[in-house]
């Protein structure tokens, strides 16, 4: 399917973007844009404007006979459902985030769960969300890096960023259920296995879904019920723990642990194990 994107509606290149990066149903742009008219315009993707200027600016549009103005400031947010929509101006210059995401994105989601019998996302001109900024942000910047883990990190996100969006900000009936079973010890031991015979492969949402037999969605909420963890933080400490065992274990160059445990880099392994632990790899082996 192809879509327009603001990089060409805007007639101007995205200072950054991830149109290289390998995400399915999903685009992060951001534009630095001066005092501008935007006439009536069309997305196929739901849009998540997020502004991060540090000067306040006017924006103003046109729906049918009604205008609606508002001034937005640092982190605050505009959210548009796919769609037709009216003229919008800004009164001077603007830092924003945009993020396009694919409806079925969301669609898939809820079809996937068995507690909603009905949504559908709300148009949000202006408005505040800290999570959702931070996730728009994050997802910039894993869009013009690597991540220690790759794709998963990725998914992560954007599975936070679509869960958030359908329990905050969509209008939906929920069928009445509790907090589901928790995952057996067997799928757990199932994932242990996995990671132990393809520790140096990529790891995703959709592989260790599957060994649980289970969709994504299904997967990921009662993974987080059972082990208080996000498939992504649990891989990455079950790869640190592992690394240590292998510092431990002598001197081993840091390249062939990073490579052994499926690490973007050696650099990527290193800032993971700072974090995790407090000391560089070299640190930990000599101490």
């Amino acid at each position: 399917m192809s879509y327009t994107y603001h990089s060409e509606t805007y007639g101007r290149p995205a200072l950054e973007t991830s149109a290289g990066q390998a995400w399915p149903g999903l685009r992060v742009e951001r534009f630095q844009l001066e005092a501008m008219a935007l006439p009536a315009h069309y997305h196929a993707q739901h849009l998540l404007i997020i502004h991060q200027g540090r000067q306040p600016v006017v924006s103003k549009r046109q729906s049918g006979n009604r205008v609606e103005q508002d001034q937005f400031q640092f982190g605050d947010a505009g959210l548009y459902p796919a769609g037709e929509y009216g003229p919008i101006a800004l009164d001077g210059p603007a830092d924003v985030i945009h993020v396009h995401l694919d409806a079925e994105q969301l669609e898939n989601r809820v079809g996937q769960s068995r507690h909603l019998s009905h949504f559908a996302l709300r148009e949000r001109f202006c408005f505040a969300d800290g999570l959702l900024t931070q996730l728009g942000r994050q997802l910039l910047a894993a869009a013009g890096a690597e991540h220690a883990l790759g794709q998963l990190y990725v998914e992560s996100l954007t599975n936070a960023l679509c869960y958030h969006l359908i329990e905050h900000h969509t209008t939906h009936e929920r069928r009445a259920a509790g907090p589901g079973p928790q995952l057996p010890a067997a799928v757990l031991g199932r994932i242990d296995a996995y990671l132990e015979a393809h520790a140096e492969q990529t790891v995703t949402l959709e592989v260790l879904a599957g060994l649980a037999h289970l969709s994504v969605f299904h997967f990921a909420r009662r993974f987080k019920l059972t082990t208080g963890q996000s498939p992504y933080q649990y891989v990455l400490g079950w790869k640190i723990r592992r690394a240590r065992q292998l510092l431990r274990a002598g001197n081993l160059p840091l390249a062939h642990i990073s490579d052994a445990l499926g690490f973007a880099s050696p650099a990527h392994f290193s800032a993971a194990f700072r974090r995790a632990v407090g000391q560089s790899p070299r640190e930990f082996q000599r101490g």
